[in-house]
């Protein structure tokens, strides 16, 4: 059994909240992520083919059919039209997963576009690894469901057809992809496993194959699983799931913005958003895990609390509290013993592999908490929140460094690197000020006092970070650095320094670190700590625009010297720029990013967290949920108020 190495990027998904799905542009699907939509994922690899006239097997997702992409309008269903390059097929690919049973549908219609009547089998050839592992794997053949299926301790799947099959085997499939029935088989120590089913099709005719792929926690779990998809059939199947889709488009804000492009895009991020909240445990995942061996990144199949701040703040909007809600209580659940919140985790809560402590994730979290009421109005929630959101803030104060009256250091937004970060900085600020406004309506006029000076203290020491020669803010102070930096800076002329840590090592440190961040535009959006027409905001902003902007394909980086994933420009600092200038008024530059946001979209309407900059549209992660939350807030904040 050998780990399949899969493509980095995708070009659709599908899900429930259970379940989440990614196919690639030829409808392979790659990844299936259940019982929770970050763990565990279970394809190590699966296969559609046909076999016409009994001739060999020619894979469907393969170089002998072209292939074109897109989601049913509004809906989270996806369909494949593959077209034979030298066999006189056509195949229409459905896939989508069921709202309310844990089963992904892959329907199958074939089309005989020739001119005399062939025989085609469809074959499905699945190697699962359950619960992520190679080992410790086997595969069945279960006569009462018939259908092939894999399981590791609690995790099963079954796949299995709308009929019997023609033919199948159990373990070994590739010795015997020649034989039109395989070998049949009983069980085995195994991963892979195989079926075949068979129909005649007239010329200009189609036959159609549904395939289906249960999940449940036992034998008896996914059979019923199994058993109540079939009595439904697909086309039943697809009607709920449209419907579904519809119902929950329904419950949202609607928008028209008069480009329809833009309309088209705020509702399939509304849809992407249901994918991408937990529906087991609330919390919210940054994007579906792509690297999990860390190749290429550190992983994306997390929950941070500043992605979901934003998330959260843009799904409110847009009218789903419950999704808020959903979250802060997962939040509450997870937060440290101290008032803190670490790095990342699993929809579960469990602590997920980690850089180290990051002060705008308890922040977020925070300033987040108090946002959802603003917009939900929900005061049985707040005063909910409100033991959660004390501790939370107590830890915050209790974090300002008294030299600097700025958060002590710690990870940056962008995790690259350990300073007093001007970011934190003011995340933590803002924070701190909707602790006190929620004190203050709850009237606890004490804390709200002490939160609102903390507050104010921070938010002086960032209006003192101001860098008059890039006419911009510091993007931090005390960065710690390597010893040949430090020494490189010192020969410079830079203001240096050394410190010994808590536990005796000495650290190098170079007092201010000048790069021009897109992360800046936090201070005014959404921390709003000055006014839209503060000096240092707007002359902020066009250093971003100024030293971040990609030449050529455009976009804005993260920031000057960004080489994170080759350098690209960023959907969401792009559409951050517009945010931020929003406030001001300057709608050409929000109509600016979002005319460059359309234009690097997938072709299936999912934003990317980059942009390629050679040659433009994806270039890393697909779909980033912060992406769309920047775009959904954009939409609703420029049009919303027309």
């Amino acid at each position: 059994m050998t780990q399949m190495q899969k493509p980095y990027l995708v070009d659709s998904i599908i899900g429930n909240g259970r379940i989440l799905a990614s196919l690639t542009k030829n409808g392979e699907l790659v990844r299936a992520f259940w019982p929770t939509i970050d763990y565990a994922q279970h394809v190590n690899q699966t296969l559609a083919g046909i076999r016409v006239n009994g001739g060999p097997i020619i894979w469907i997702s393969g170089v002998d059919f072209t292939h074109e992409q897109n989601y049913l309008p509004d809906t989270n269903i996806v369909v494949t039209r593959s077209i034979g390059r030298n066999v006189p097929v056509e195949v229409v690919g459905t896939d989508y997963a069921v709202p309310d049973v844990d089963v992904i549908v892959r329907h199958y219609q074939v089309t005989n576009t020739g001119n005399q009547e062939i025989e085609i089998d469809v074959i499905y050839f699945t190697d699962f690894h359950m619960e992520e592992s190679p080992i410790y794997q086997s595969v069945l053949f279960d006569d009462s469901a018939e259908a092939i299926g894999h399981y590791r301790r609690s995790y099963w799947a079954f796949i299995g057809g709308q009929t019997k099959p023609f033919g199948f085997q159990v373990a070994n499939v590739k010795d015997h992809l020649h034989e039109r029935r395989f070998q049949g088989g009983d069980i085995s120590l195994g991963s892979d496993g195989a079926q075949v089913w068979t129909s005649p099709v007239a010329p200009g005719a189609a036959a159609e194959f549904t395939i289906f792929i249960a999940f449940g926690k036992n034998r008896d779990e996914v059979f019923a699983n199994l058993a109540q998809v079939r009595q439904a059939g697909h086309d039943q199947l697809l009607a709920q799931t449209r419907q579904y889709a519809q119902e929950y488009l329904a419950t949202g804000r609607k928008i028209e913005t008069g480009d329809e492009r833009l309309d088209t895009l705020y509702r399939r991020s509304l849809l992407m958003f249901n994918l991408m909240a937990d529906a087991v445990y609330g919390g919210l995942i940054a994007a579906p895990e792509f690297d999990p061996f860390y190749s290429r990144c550190g992983g994306y199949g997390y929950c941070w609390g500043r992605d979901a701040a934003y998330i959260t703040t843009a799904i409110d909007k847009a009218g789903y509290t419950d999704v808020g809600r959903n979250f802060y209580r997962w939040a509450m659940r997870v937060q440290e013993a101290d008032g803190s919140w670490d790095h990342r985790h699993y929809m579960n809560g469990d602590l997920a592999p980690a850089w180290g402590y990051q002060a705008d994730e308890p922040a977020s979290i925070l300033w987040g908490m108090w946002q959802h009421y603003l917009i939900s109005k929900d005061e049985e929630f707040l005063r909910e929140c409100w033991p959660s959101m004390q501790k939370g803030a107590d830890h915050l104060v209790a974090t300002i460094d008294p030299d600097t009256d700025c958060p002590k250091p710690s990870r940056d937004l962008w995790e690259e690197r350990f300073a007093q970060h001007t970011y934190s900085s003011a995340a933590v600020a803002a924070a701190l000020l909707a602790a006190a406004d929620a004190a203050r309506h709850l009237d606890k006029e004490e804390q709200a006092k002490v939160y609102a000076a903390a507050g104010e203290r921070i938010r002086k020491a960032v209006e003192k970070l101001y860098n008059p020669e890039k006419k911009s803010w510091y993007r931090g102070i005390n960065l710690y650095v390597r010893e040949e930096i430090y020494e490189m800076k010192k020969a410079a002329g830079q203001r240096v320094h050394t410190i010994v840590d808590d536990h005796g090592y000495e650290r190098h440190v170079v007092d201010y670190d000048p790069i021009v961040d897109a992360s800046l535009l936090g201070i005014s959006y959404p921390f709003e700590l000055f006014e839209a027409n503060h000096p240092a905001v707007v002359s902020t902003s066009d250093a971003v625009k100024e030293l971040c902007t990609q030449p050529g394909i455009g976009g804005i980086r993260r920031y000057e010297d960004d080489h994170y994933a080759g350098g690209n420009p960023w959907v969401l600092c792009t559409l951050w720029h517009g945010l931020e200038a929003n406030r001001r008024g300057e709608s050409h530059k929000v109509k600016e990013a979002l005319e460059w946001v359309l234009q690097h979209q997938t072709s299936t309407g999912l934003l990317p967290e980059q942009v390629d900059k050679e040659k433009g549209g994806p270039g890393w992660v697909v779909p980033l949920t912060w992406s769309h939350a920047m775009f959904v807030l954009l939409i609703l904040e420029y049009y919303g108020k027309e």
